[in-house]
This record gives structure tokens, C-alpha cells and sequence, in this order.
């Protein structure tokens, strides 16, 4: 499975693809953005010794914290698209477009959109995908007349970054709604929200690539009310748990 390291040279490719035809204003800012991933990559690797060797000395959770900590069921948006899906493979047939919306295309999307007049954008309308220059999915969502619904985000490296609901009642003003999750290029849930209407509301959990719990705080309507850690760990067997 990728990890992260494999996520930023995947990045970095995608930037370097877009340097190649940039215009002259914006090859300084790409060059930039591939520098400090350059950067990132080796504080990565430096970093990834420590929590290598963090993750050593863990012990096991107490069976209340790995209770609580279990990521929740992902929630279904109705997707019908694979994640695997290339931009060659795209056809408009694939794409459902309801009725009054069309196939709009460009070599980074292809969406729905309800035509408009001159001088008009036309509005999303159905599902809307978008690309990376390597032709894997960068995202997915479907759009109610311009209000977004569900979106799927993908990690340059491959794979799922994040799914979630919304609940938009203005075009381009996105409202979370329900549990939003969010993935580790290897695949593991690393963050899981609650929202309502655009609100924090219940608890948002953390978990490190590998799984283990990093803590969770409760939220009432935005404003945190809680929060938990995972428990000190189990005493040694035959050691006194106060020493």
C-alpha cells in the first residue's frame, strides 16, 4: 500500500506535469511548491524513524479505549464510480447525468452541468470528476443544482483521502453534514467528524497511519466539551500497577 513518503513523490510528479506547460507567471510558485515537497519528503523520512521506534513502546490499549476508538461504519454517499477509474476510461454514459444537465469535459474533469446563457456558468448538475495529470482520480461529488451533496477527495498516490455529506443550501457555501472520514494513503481511517449543518456536533476522532488512537474531542453546536486520550497503559504482568 502507498504511504506517505509514496504520497508526496506522487505530488510532486503532478506539479512537475503542470510545470512543463505553465505559464510564465506561475512556474516561479511551481517550482516553490515542488521545492518544499522536496523538503517535506525529507523531514518525512527523519520523522518517520521517531514514530518507528514511539510505536515500539506501545503498549495494548485497555479494551474500553479500543472499544471507543474503533472507527465508526464509513457512511454511504451512493457513489456508483470505482476508485480505480482513469480519465481515459470516462464516457458519458458512465456519468448519469439527470435530466436537463449535459457532459462538460476538460483534461482535469468531467462533470453535469446545467447549460447557461451567454456569459453564464453553467451550473453542476450530477455527478463532477476531476483528475490528476497521471489520469487517476483526484475527486468525486454530485452537485443538486449547484448545491453539493456528497464529495469524495483521492490522494495523488491513489486511493480515498476523505468522504463525506453536505447539506449546501447556497451554491459554493459547503455545509459538513453527518460523519466525515478521513484516510491515510495506506488506506487507514485517521479521522472521523461529526457535523450538522456546517457545526461540529458529537465527537471527532484521530488515529495515526497505522491505526493507533491520537485522542478525541466532543463538540456541542462548535464548541469542544470534552476530551479523551487513550488510557495510561496496562501495568506488567506481575508488576504493582502503583509503582
Amino acid at each position: 500500500m502507498p504511504n506517505r513518503h509514496d504520497d508526496i513523490e506522487a505530488m510532486i510528479a503532478e506539479l512537475e506535469a503542470h510545470l512543463s506547460d505553465a505559464p510564465p507567471e506561475m512556474r516561479a510558485l511551481l517550482e516553490q511548491q515542488i521545492e518544499a515537497s522536496r523538503w517535506a519528503q525529507e523531514q518525512l523520512r527523519a520523522l518517520g524513524e521517531v514514530q518507528a521506534a514511539q510505536a515500539a513502546l506501545r503498549s495494548p490499549l485497555r479494551p474500553e479505549d479500543q472499544a471507543f476508538f474503533t472507527p465508526a461504519e464509513v457512511q454511504s454517499v451512493g457513489e456508483w464510480i470505482s476508485d480505480d477509474l482513469t480519465r481515459a476510461q470516462v464516457d458519458d454514459a458512465l456519468l448519469r447525468c439527470p435530466d436537463r444537465s449535459r457532459v462538460y469535459t476538460s483534461d482535469s474533469s468531467v462533470d453535469c452541468r446545467i447549460p447557461a446563457g451567454a456569459g453564464s456558468i453553467p451550473a453542476p448538475h450530477g455527478v463532477s470528476l476531476g483528475f490528476y495529470a497521471s489520469g487517476r482520480l483526484s475527486s468525486q461529488s454530485y452537485y443538486e443544482r449547484g448545491l453539493l451533496r456528497w464529495a469524495i477527495e483521492y490522494h495523488p498516490s491513489g486511493g480515498r483521502a476523505s468522504v463525506g455529506i453536505y447539506s449546501d443550501v447556497e451554491p459554493r457555501s459547503h455545509l459538513d453534514q453527518g460523519l466525515h472520514t478521513g484516510y491515510a494513503p495506506n488506506g487507514t481511517i485517521i479521522s472521523q467528524a461529526t457535523w450538522d449543518n456546517g457545526v461540529r456536533d458529537g465527537w471527532t476522532r484521530l488515529w495515526e497511519d497505522d491505526g493507533y488512537p491520537i485522542g478525541a474531542t466532543r463538540y456541542e453546536r462548535g464548541q469542544p466539551a470534552e476530551e479523551r486520550l487513550p488510557s495510561a497503559p496496562l501495568p506488567v504482568a506481575g508488576q504493582d500497577e502503583a509503582s
